[in-house]
């Protein structure tokens, strides 16, 4: 038995505090928001878009760039088996429009407390502390390894094992604050540009301020590069206009297939809506 010591109570954190219990290993996890799992609160309009109804080739497909990176992951653990995983856990799933699934309830808290629960109840311990660097030390071939953390108030927490957990960068309210990146170069890792993705995209347009708050549904977004003249995403589906531009499912799965130019801009691209998709 080890001591496995993980850094962020969210999905992926406690998904891994239940599979090192499971494999006979003392657990401890380190959440520095006051309750684990608050992004998962805010997923899918705070009903929580659990997986897809897919297996691992079809996954793969809808991953813009460098999908094979993802194969290893996916083939163990494609969206059937996380059906199962959380029905097992006695959250029942509903299938909708693009293969989506959600939680009957259409409450994101019921993935909340699955999770939680199912870490409890395995004996893992849940406790709330910051993270502020790892733990490391020279191996009897000189070179470092991790044996814990130091906290924020400068508690050593020694373990056999460090499962960093963090998330990336993309909602700090949550609790994303993008510390996993700042504990991945300390341990050696080299960290690749980071760059959004998933997000509402703005507009230069006015008339997206004036029909702030509309919805559409069944809708089809396309988006083309104009510097290339070609149509880089189009799909069925709802999205709305905000003050800024334009947001919801369709703006954000088209958002990572947008790529910024040098200056962060995407003002390269043009967005089309057909607001009648079955009228010609």
């Amino acid at each position: 038995m080890a001591k496995v010591l993980i850094v962020g109570a969210g999905a992926a954190g406690l998904m891994a505090a239940g599979a090192a219990v499971r494999q006979g290993h003392q657990v401890t996890v380190l959440e520095h928001m006051d309750k684990p799992a608050q992004k998962i609160l805010v997923t899918g309009k705070g009903r929580c878009n659990v997986t897809n109804e897919s297996g691992c080739e079809e996954l793969l497909a809808h991953v813009p760039q460098n999908p094979r990176f993802l194969y290893s992951a996916f083939s163990r653990f494609d969206g059937y088996a996380a059906i199962d995983f959380f029905e097992g856990l006695g959250v029942p799933l509903k299938v909708e429009r693009g293969e989506r699934v959600f939680p009957v309830s259409d409450h994101a808290s019921d993935i909340v407390d699955a999770l939680v629960q199912q870490a409890k109840d395995s004996g893992c311990r849940i406790t709330q502390a910051c993270a502020h660097s790892l733990l490391l030390e020279a191996d009897e071939e000189g070179r470092s390894r991790v044996c814990g953390v130091v906290t924020e108030d400068g508690q050593e927490i020694r373990s056999d094992a460090v499962i960093v957990a963090t998330g990336g960068k993309s909602y700090p309210i949550t609790g994303s604050t993008g510390d996993g990146y700042r504990l991945a170069r300390q341990a050696g890792h080299q960290v690749t540009p980071l760059r959004p993705s998933l997000i509402p995209i703005v507009c230069e347009e006015k008339l997206c301020r004036d029909m702030m708050g509309l919805s559409l549904k069944n809708v089809t977004l396309t988006v083309v590069d104009t510097a290339s003249g070609k149509e880089v995403f189009s799909e069925l589906g709802e999205m709305l206009f905000t003050h800024f531009g334009v947001s919801g499912p369709l703006v954000l799965s088209a958002s990572c297939h947008m790529q910024p130019d040098k200056d962060g801009s995407l003002g390269r691209y043009r967005l089309y809506i057909d607001w009648k998709p079955a009228l010609s």
